[in-house]
This record gives structure tokens, C-alpha cells and sequence, in this order.
């Protein structure tokens, strides 16, 4: 049985975290492979500013290189209309694989206003990574409601809490200040050379 892990996420851009939190649910869960999927068109961010998705899709390959076992998919880029979970682990899955998808513990407060919530537990086990700002007993709580709720199964990754953040990060660069410590190297290079959020200086 392949053991995959699934991270979407805009990856706007993609830091320091998102690789810490992957290699550790690698290492923890005994997975085979993580795909990242950089997100197209997110139903619950419709209204929200997000860099160009090409340019998202080349931070997170570069972000990866060299890392065994990491992927990066362009599927919800390329997707037509909406991007729904359910409908890209519906794409992922076939028989002989086991998926967990990875996400953080704001997704799980929100996942009831989610589309297909019951067909996403049935497709995979819910991955759930420990945040900053969310007390752990109240995650704890929330996760046996939605499990009794819709038949699921979650599964807590209790990690290092890295206080980065995609919009922490676009707001230093726009102030001029070092992100040097929070980004990949080669990510850096590429919103230099574009001159993404404000620009590097």
C-alpha cells in the first residue's frame, strides 16, 4: 500500500514551515510521497489577491529540488472553475494507495463550510498540523466533534510551532526588512527576478 501525502495551500509564497511541516508528517506517518498542490481558484478565497499561479507553481519546484520524495502538482492550476478538496483527492486516489492530507489547524476549525466534507473523509485521513494562536486542547475538542460528526479520522501532528506565515512574509518584503531566515534560497531568487510583493530590496 503507497502511503501519499497531499499539502495544498496558495504557497504565496511557499517558506521555511511548509517544508518543516512536510518532512515531519514524512517522518511521522511513514509516507511514501508528498505532493504539493499549489491551489487555483479556492471558493472561500475568492475575494483574495494571490500572485500569479505559475509563479506560485515554480517557488514551490524550486522550494523542493532535491528533496526525495516531494512532488509538486499543477492540477488545481490547470483545473477549469472551482477548486474543491474532495474533488483532487478524488484525483489522487486509486486503489493501492492510502492518502493524508495535510493541513493546518485553521482548516479544521473552518472544515464545516467545506463542500463534500463526507466524501473527503472517505477518501483520506485528515492530516491536522499545530498552529500558532490555537490553544491545543480546543483542537483537541474540535477534532472529536468532526470525527463523531462525519466518520472520519483525524490525526494531530503536534509540532514545533513556527510562527511563519505567507502574508508575514509578503508584508516584510514590502517593508524592506531581511526574510533571508524564512525562505528557501532559491525562492528569494525568483521574487527578485520578479519582483514580487513590492520587491526585495
Amino acid at each position: 500500500m503507497e502511503r501519499l501525502g497531499i499539502i495544498g495551500g496558495t504557497f504565496d509564497p511557499i517558506h521555511l514551515a511548509h517544508l518543516y511541516i512536510a518532512e515531519q508528517a514524512k517522518k511521522t506517518l511513514e509516507l511514501d510521497k508528498i505532493i504539493f498542490i499549489p491551489a487555483g481558484s479556492q471558493p472561500l478565497k475568492i475575494n483574495k489577491k494571490v500572485t500569479e499561479a505559475s509563479l506560485r507553481f515554480s517557488m514551490v519546484k524550486k522550494a523542493i529540488e532535491g528533496r526525495k520524495c516531494f512532488e509538486v502538482s499543477d492540477y488545481e492550476i490547470k483545473k477549469e472553475g472551482m477548486s474543491y478538496t474532495f474533488e483532487t483527492l478524488e484525483h489522487f486516489s486509486k486503489v493501492g494507495r492510502e492518502i493524508y492530507f495535510i493541513t493546518g489547524a485553521d482548516c479544521l476549525m473552518n472544515l464545516g463550510k467545506w463542500k463534500g466534507v463526507e466524501r473527503i473523509f472517505q477518501l483520506c485521513k485528515l492530516v491536522v498540523f499545530t498552529r500558532p494562536g490555537y490553544n491545543y486542547e480546543s483542537l483537541l475538542k474540535h477534532k472529536d466533534y468532526i470525527e463523531k460528526k462525519y466518520m472520519g479520522k483525524i490525526i494531530i501532528l503536534n509540532l514545533t510551532e513556527l510562527d511563519i506565515s505567507s502574508t508575514d512574509i509578503r508584508e516584510a518584503i514590502s517593508l524592506g526588512e531581511d526574510i533571508n531566515k524564512l525562505l528557501p534560497k532559491k525562492v528569494i531568487e525568483i521574487i527578485k527576478e520578479k519582483n514580487l510583493y513590492g520587491g526585495i530590496k
